[in-house]
């Protein structure tokens, strides 16, 4: 086969309209890589290679456990191409026809795709073309969202007003078939729809009829969360891929988390299974975990950190549960058995600032950011509260865009992380007020 590059093409494992993708080998780390080479009958036309290479660029700025992974790109004789990671599995559409996905396995799909939307979307990049064929799943189950070929930057600037239709028409909003000018956000939550219908359903959706009218087994609140993705006017849905999420783990109460998870997020503390639902799994690690867990009596969500041996951060948690500030993450109360300790947080659906770094931002956007932060570290200091560990996944967000730092003292949390940068720090240097300020 062909060589391209550090790059040897070994078979074609996939065809499209504007490209082929080959598994292949990187030469240099003996790696397996899928490549993309843009169709040599498409090589002229300057319009679909912008199109192509801008596909690379928009990946590559998205780091996200579910979207593909772009490792590098080239031309090789007038033909462009870029290399992506190997996704060993299948897809969405073959899971489909096959239909050997139970519930469970249906709606944690869904919720990973939307977690990968809500990413993308707050990054100003909105995908344009979800199906079920661009939803790669692996052999653990997990889903990578692929192909952002028409991906629209929506942060740079409205398209031009005569742009052309792109995309798959059986899944497009009805505003995206009328031209790429009016999409927003909202469009690709009406393709999720479409693939929620057809995911539980085997079947496209039909006008005004139930997915449960075809699979009486499924719940009506599901039916509810389908219709809500596929309302004509974009206004009515919706209003980001986060809240169809929460939405989700509100409806399915922890159903599509494995029982051994479900029990080494209570482990050590019998009360939470009584006070708290267990909703999510956001994050483990070896030192501690993240979930998310919905207070039974009031129905509020609320974020519960698991940490081993975290003194320090403890601490501050304990003294912030008796204090509020508006751009510091409020603590509802910590708990301790001696050997692991909780944090019972507020929730915040607008992610981490970390999550949304992928483009550059307008400076007066920024501008405003960096005082809140800096506003909230102010209050921390003058209650005499280091944080230590002040980097952009410490910074969490409203879902109106406001900024609120949390994890105050919980270095020991990050302790053992290989992909933590070390750059908002200098080695060696204790935890001070002057290290904070430099961390900001």
């Amino acid at each position: 086969m062909a060589q391209l590059g550090d790059f040897r093409l070994v078979e074609k494992i996939g065809e499209g309209g504007m490209a082929m993708v080959y598994r292949g080998v990187q030469g240099s780390l003996g790696r397996p890589v899928a490549v993309k080479v843009l169709s040599r009958t498409l090589a002229d036309d300057a319009e679909v290679v912008e199109s192509f290479g801008r596909e690379s660029l928009i990946i590559a700025r998205l780091n996200h456990p579910n979207i593909i992974h772009v490792i590098d790109r080239g031309i090789a004789g007038s033909v462009p191409y870029f290399v992506m990671e190997l996704v060993e599995g299948t897809d969405l559409a073959r899971i489909i026809a096959r239909n050997v996905y139970d519930f469970r396995q249906k709606v944690d799909v869904v919720i990973q795709v939307c977690k990968a939307l809500a990413y993308a979307h707050k990054n100003g990049v909105i995908h344009l073309d979800i199906k079920p064929a661009n939803i790669l799943i692996d052999a653990e189950g997990n889903a990578r969202v692929s192909d952002f070929g028409i991906a629209h930057l929506f942060g740079a600037g409205a398209a031009a007003e005569n742009a052309p239709v792109m995309g798959t028409p059986s899944y497009m909003s009805p505003e995206q078939k009328q031209g790429t000018a009016g999409v927003t956000m909202a469009s690709d939550i009406y393709s999720l729809g479409v693939v929620m219908y057809e995911l539980f359903t085997g079947k496209k959706p039909v006008p005004g009829v139930l997915p449960s009218s075809l699979d009486p087994r499924l719940p009506r609140r599901l039916d509810e969360i389908i219709v809500n993705c596929l309302r004509t006017d974009p206004a009515d849905r919706f209003a980001g891929a986060d809240a169809v999420k929460d939405a989700l783990l509100a409806f399915l109460q922890g159903s599509h988390i494995r029982q051994e998870q479900k029990e080494q997020a209570v482990e050590g503390f019998r009360n939470l299974r009584d006070r708290f639902g267990l909703l999510d799994v956001i994050k483990q690690r070896r030192l501690g975990a993240v979930y998310l867990f919905e207070n039974r009596a009031t129905r509020q969500l609320l974020v519960i950190k698991k940490i081993l041996d975290a003194k320090a951060g403890v601490a501050d948690a304990r003294l912030l549960a008796n204090l509020k500030h508006p751009h510091v993450a409020d603590v509802h109360g910590t708990s301790s058995n001696g050997r692991v300790s909780i944090i019972v947080m507020e929730y915040m659906p607008g992610g981490s600032l970390k999550d949304r770094l992928a483009n550059v931002w307008p400076w007066p956007r920024a501008l405003g950011t960096a005082r809140e932060i800096c506003d909230g570290l102010s209050f921390l200091h003058r209650n005499r509260i280091v944080h230590g560990n002040l980097r952009p996944a410490n910074v969490l967000m409203s879902s109106d865009g406001h900024a609120k730092i949390s994890d105050a003292g919980l270095y020991e949390h990050e302790a053992g992380d290989e992909n933590r940068c070390d750059c908002y720090c200098f080695p060696d240097e204790p935890r001070s007020v002057r290290a904070d300020i430099f961390a900001a």
